[in-house]
C-alpha cells in the first residue's frame, strides 16, 4: 500500500509538473489543415528515422541512405509527386537542382511547408534537409567491410538530423 501511495505521488507530480508549467515555445500560427498535413509530416520523418535505424542495425548503409536521400532531403514530396507522375530519375534530379538553387535565398519561402513557416523555422528545416543529404552521402559512401570509422561517421551524420529535430521541437509549436 505504502508504494502504491508513493507511486501515485510520484505520478502526481510529474504529470502535475508538466501542467502547471506552461509551454513556453514560440506558436507558429498556421490555417487548421496546414498543421495537419504539417503535424503529419512531423510523424512521418520520425518512422523515417525509425526506418533508418533499422537499416544501420542490420547493416543496411545503402537503404539508410536511400530512406534519408528520398524521404528526408529536400525536396522528398517533390520527388515523391514526380515519380507518381512517371518522371524519369533524370528530370526528378534536374527539378530538385532548380529548386535548391531559387532555395538559396534566405528570403524565398518555397512551396513546401517552409511558406507558412517563420524565418527561423525555414532555416532549420533546411539545415534538417541539409543533414539528411549528409547523412544519405555519407551512408552511401560506407566500406565493404564497414569499418569503426565508417560507423562514427554515419552515427555521428544521423545524430546531426536528430539534433535539428530535437531543437526545433524544443523551441516551436504549431497551433
Amino acid at each position: 500500500m505504502k508504494r502504491l501511495l508513493v507511486m501515485g505521488a510520484c505520478c502526481l507530480f510529474v504529470f502535475g509538473a508538466s501542467t502547471a508549467y506552461g509551454d513556453d515555445r514560440n506558436v507558429i500560427l498556421v490555417p487548421q489543415e496546414v498543421k495537419s498535413i504539417f503535424l503529419e509530416e512531423m510523424r512521418t520523418h520520425l518512422d523515417n528515422l525509425n526506418e533508418i535505424t533499422l537499416a544501420l542495425s542490420a547493416g543496411d548503409f545503402k537503404t539508410a541512405a536511400y530512406i534519408a536521400e528520398n524521404k528526408m532531403g529536400f525536396g522528398s514530396s517533390v520527388r515523391t509527386v514526380m515519380k507518381e507522375q512517371g518522371r524519369t530519375d533524370e528530370e526528378i534530379e534536374e527539378m530538385l537542382i532548380k529548386l535548391r538553387e531559387s532555395k538559396s535565398r534566405i528570403d524565398h519561402p518555397g512551396r513546401g511547408m517552409g511558406r507558412f513557416m517563420p524565418d527561423e523555422v525555414r532555416e532549420m528545416g533546411r539545415v534538417f534537409h541539409d543533414a539528411a543529404a549528409n547523412f544519405a552521402n555519407i551512408a552511401k559512401n560506407v566500406a565493404t567491410p564497414p569499418t569503426t570509422d565508417d560507423y562514427q561517421r554515419v552515427f555521428t551524420a544521423l545524430s546531426e538530423i536528430i539534433d535539428v529535430c530535437s531543437a526545433c521541437h524544443s523551441s516551436y509549436r504549431v497551433e
